[in-house]
C-alpha cells in the first residue's frame, strides 16, 4: 500500500466512457483501506460552482462559447480554493470527475476557441493548476451513442451526434501526449480497468 500523500487525480474522457463507475470503485477501495480522500466533479464541487454547472449544461442556455469558458474558469477557481487545495493540504487523495482538460477539449477544440488560447487563460488565471495524474478514458463513438441512448436524463452533450463525439476523441488525442495521462480502454471490463487504476496510483489490492 502506498503511503498517504497529497495527490490530485482527474478522470477524463468522452460521455458515457465509464469514468463515474470507476470513481465509485476507487472510492470504495479507499474507504475499505482507510485512505483519506475526497471525490468531487467539474463543473461543480461547491455551492457556487454547482449553480454555474446548471447554467453551463442546460440544453438551451443561450450563452456564447467565450461566456461559457469564463463561467467554467470562475467555477474552477472557486473549486480549487474551496475544495481541492484545502483537501490536498490535509493530505487527502483528491479525485475529480473532469477538470481543465475537458475545457481544453470541449470549448477549446470542439467549439473552436482554440486549445492553446484556453491553456493560456488557465495559466494566467489559475496559475496552471493541473492534476498530478489524469486517467483518460477512450471509447469508440458508436459505443458512446449506444450507451447515451440508454440514459433517461440527458444534458446538452448527451444529445450530440456521432461527429461531435469523433471531435471530442480527436481533441483529447491532441492534449494527452505527456506523462500526466494514463490511457484507459473503456471497452475493457470494469475489474481490469479498476486494477489498472490502482496499479498506476501505487495502490495494492489486499485479497
Amino acid at each position: 500500500m502506498r503511503k498517504n500523500k497529497p495527490l490530485f487525480v482527474s478522470f477524463e474522457g468522452p460521455e458515457a466512457s465509464g469514468k463515474s463507475s470507476q470513481i465509485i470503485l476507487l472510492k470504495n477501495f479507499l474507504i475499505k483501506n482507510k485512505i483519506p480522500y475526497t471525490v468531487t466533479r467539474e463543473p461543480g464541487g461547491t455551492i457556487i460552482s454547482e449553480k454555474l454547472r446548471n447554467i453551463i449544461l442546460q440544453k438551451k442556455n443561450n450563452i456564447t462559447n467565450l461566456e461559457e469558458i469564463l463561467l467554467l474558469m470562475a467555477a474552477r477557481l472557486n473549486h480549487i480554493n474551496q475544495v481541492i487545495e484545502p483537501n490536498l493540504k490535509k493530505g487527502k487523495l483528491v479525485i475529480s470527475d473532469r477538470f481543465a482538460d475537458s475545457t481544453f477539449v470541449y470549448q477549446g477544440f470542439v467549439n473552436g476557441f482554440g486549445i492553446k488560447k484556453i491553456q493560456k487563460l488557465h495559466k494566467d488565471l489559475l496559475n496552471n493548476f493541473l492534476p498530478t495524474k489524469t486517467f483518460l478514458f477512450k471509447l469508440p463513438s458508436n459505443e458512446i451513442i449506444k450507451r447515451l441512448n440508454k440514459r433517461k436524463i440527458k444534458n446538452k452533450y448527451d444529445i450530440k451526434d456521432i461527429q461531435f463525439h469523433n471531435k471530442i476523441a480527436l481533441g483529447y488525442k491532441q492534449i494527452s501526449n505527456n506523462k500526466r495521462f494514463t490511457l484507459i480502454n473503456g471497452l475493457m471490463s470494469k475489474d481490469k480497468i479498476h486494477k489498472k487504476i490502482l496499479k498506476t496510483l501505487g495502490l495494492q489490492i489486499n485479497e
